[in-house]
């Protein structure tokens, strides 16, 4: 009956956090135009210029991870804004655990982000003609991982940080390292030294091997998947720690 409960309380949280961004339609409509923008005329257009590699291919599955990623970050945002307007207040009258409340603000932020860029997924694989289950599930398996592992990192930061104008600037600049500066949009050969060096500790870069390695070649790779798991890992446990500490300062039950 516990269990049963949390899981219900745990629902609770993800389905708001979903709510609140379906509620900006503002949000929704520029990064959708975004994507659509980046993968039928861009990805397009710059593809016709790369000679003896299906670029177009390569770049489309790149738009999908970093849409995704871009979506995830938000979660630091409204966690931050919470705090501000005194919303976390009310979050904590409601009889829900503090277990439940921080791992479901985490699931949350991976779940809205999935809600989001899986349709764009869908359009992707149907555009560029994949169609393994198998792989498609890898893939999908690997996006959901990035997007709760960057939601923790949001979350991490969001609380951390108690300037506004500090907070913005960090997670922009966090957010150009780690899409940026990855495999995700462009292949290791096409990067200057420098890049090739930091993006090799982007989790962007991790997830964008796996899906490139299950979908271009149907294998699994093992090395991307340790390194992502163990960035989702870290910054959740980091991100329950902090947000645990803004609450109430103990262990939370």
């Amino acid at each position: 009956m516990e269990s049963r409960n949390r899981l219900a309380e745990v629902s609770y949280v993800v389905s708001r956090d979903i709510n609140n961004l379906l509620s900006r339609p503002f949000v929704v409509i520029s990064r959708t135009m975004g994507f659509l923008v980046q993968f039928f005329i861009f990805g397009y257009t710059v593809s016709t210029l790369v000679k003896g590699f299906n670029f177009y291919q390569y770049y489309g599955i790149g738009t999908v991870i970093t849409t995704v990623c871009s979506v995830s970050y938000l979660i630091g945002h409204d966690l931050f804004d919470e705090a501000e307007r005194g919303v976390l207040d009310y979050l904590l009258s409601l009889p829900i655990s503090r277990r439940a409340l921080i791992i479901g603000r985490a699931l949350g932020g991976a779940a809205r982000s999935m809600a989001y860029g899986t349709p764009m997924f869908v359009i992707a694989i149907f555009v560029l003609g994949f169609r393994s289950p198998l792989d498609i599930a890898e893939s999908l398996l690997a996006l959901f991982a990035l997007a709760f592992g960057i939601s923790g990192l949001s979350i991490t930061v969001a609380i951390a940080i108690r300037n506004e104008e500090r907070f913005d600037i960090l997670l922009a600049f966090i957010e150009l390292l780690t899409v940026r500066f990855s495999t995700a949009l462009y292949p290791w050969r096409a990067m200057p030294y420098y890049v090739s060096a930091v993006s090799s500790f982007s989790p962007v870069t991790s997830a964008a091997e796996i899906i490139q390695s299950s979908l271009f070649n149907s294998m699994t790779d093992l090395t991307g998947w340790g390194s992502l798991l163990t960035f989702v890992f870290a910054f959740f446990t980091l991100s329950s720690a902090f947000y645990y500490k803004r609450i109430e300062g103990g262990k939370y039950k």
